[in-house]
């Protein structure tokens, strides 16, 4: 049974907060360090079907970091700080000759000094070229105000009967839908994924099955075996860039479904609460003729790309949970190992899953954001670690706050005011006093 402040703290957990690009204390790293799983530069290349036979069509899909451009101050309203890079894409035959040589340009804006630092904004974007049918290599630079921020070289695009697919957690079976743009792999969310593959409709049978190789061992309680994918063909489609490749966004540019008559979209939907961290193939199965059967394997990651950062450390991802547990409770997370303590932390929090269905625990990611945004935001002279404030344990539980009044009466005490709406209904008074931290002086309900 849950407690009333466990019911409050899950009905809380609704939004989502950026992360920040470093924690330190004292100087020196509060936590073990984590090799980044993010890049300055993510590509997705493939080779698609053109309308003239002797032609095909090679799809560079990218994403660009902010905290690796180069902003520069701007008078434009879409933003304080501009960056301007731009990306060549150069494929050579198989004789070493340049065939083609395009670029992408574009203006990226950030709101604030801050973003221009984020590892976690990134902008999007995409370039198609018409080439003759054979076989390339693709080199693709990064490149902002002259300067190469990276290079990938990809030595073999060609138009294959099975190509590497295309992942998205968008519905797939609509009229367009975004890839991940992952450099091949799929991010870790409570969201369904999909794997899609456009083939030419020769090939009229086909299954899937997905196989782990390993999952990160303090998710392999709560994953379920692997099981037989859904696959399905939709006839008579082709997917095709959109019309505008020249314009940065937010957000992964849709690719489009269209009819195509000759070309098939074959779409896997990979089983319920069978993705965690870690290592997988999928093995796709066709047969060209009766009783002959072929197979191809493609390997891929699930990373979680958004962890937060309380999280890297076991022990100390346990102390931030200090505010939700009694003292048996806080007691039973401890272990001899990391391992064993991120196990015992991943239990406690599925136990109170409201979506038991998905691996993703949202309520555990929201929590551990909270807390990324309270270590920074409320540290002072006296506390470094802003989690360990009463500002910071309230914004744990109930979330930082919509409405926010800064109050300084005459006698100097400066006051803050933290209003929740329903279902919370309450009110937060903080108070400080010189050279102190802000202190929890009264709780109101409010109607």
């Amino acid at each position: 049974m849950y407690n009333s402040l466990q019911i409050i703290f899950f009905l809380s957990l609704i939004v989502p907060f950026s992360l920040f690009s470093q924690i330190q204390k004292n100087g020196s790293s509060l936590y073990p360090t984590l090799e980044s799983q993010r890049e300055p530069l993510y590509i997705e290349v493939r080779a698609l079907h053109h309308a003239s036979e002797d032609s095909m069509t090679i799809l560079a899909m990218f994403r660009l970091q902010y905290d690796a451009l180069l902003f520069e101050k701007s008078q434009s309203f879409r933003g304080e700080y501009c960056a301007f890079p731009s990306l060549e894409i150069e494929s050579k035959d198989s004789n070493g000759i340049i065939k083609s040589r395009i670029q992408w340009k574009d203006s990226v804006f950030a709101s604030n000094y801050e973003q221009t630092n984020a590892e976690s904004l990134y902008a999007f974007g995409m370039r198609a070229i018409t080439v003759g049918k054979t076989s390339y290599t693709v080199s693709i630079a990064l490149l902002d105000k002259g300067h190469i921020i990276k290079k990938i070289r990809i030595p073999k695009v060609a138009l294959q009967e099975f190509a590497s697919p295309l992942f998205t957690s968008e519905n797939p079976f609509s009229d367009a839908f975004r890839p991940d743009i992952f450099n091949g792999n799929i991010p870790f969310s409570s969201k369904k994924q999909y794997a899609i593959f456009q083939l030419s409709s020769k090939v009229k049978n086909y299954s899937a099955s997905l196989i782990r190789q390993r999952a990160n061992e303090e998710y392999a309680k709560h994953v379920k075996s692997v099981s037989t994918t859904r696959t399905e063909i939709r006839s008579n489609l082709t997917i095709m860039p959109e019309f505008n490749e020249e314009s940065a966004s937010s957000r992964p540019i849709p690719l489009l479904i269209q009819e195509a008559k000759g070309m098939n979209l074959l779409i896997v939907q990979f089983p319920d609460n069978v993705i965690a961290p870690g290592r997988y193939s999928l093995l796709l199965y066709h047969s060209e003729q009766k009783g002959k059967q072929d197979s191809i394997r493609f390997d891929f990651a699930c990373q979680w790309e958004e962890m937060p950062k309380t999280l890297i450390s076991a022990d100390y991802a346990r102390q931030t949970m200090k505010y939700l547990l009694n003292d048996a409770d806080f007691d039973r997370l401890s272990g001899s190992t990391d391992l064993d303590i991120r196990k015992n932390i991943i239990d406690w929090w599925k136990k109170n899953d409201p979506t038991p269905s998905t691996i993703y625990d949202e309520p555990m990611a929201e929590y551990f954001r909270r807390a990324d945004r309270a270590f920074m935001e409320f540290q002072t002279i006296n506390e470094s670690d802003g989690i360990m404030t009463q500002r910071g344990k309230i914004a744990l539980l109930y979330g930082f706050p919509k409405e926010r009044e800064i109050e300084i009466p005459n006698q100097g005490l400066k006051k803050e005011i933290w209003l929740y709406p329903p279902p919370i209904n309450k009110r937060f008074i903080f108070q400080q006093e010189s050279g102190k931290n802000f202190a929890l002086i009264a709780i109101e309900d409010v109607k």
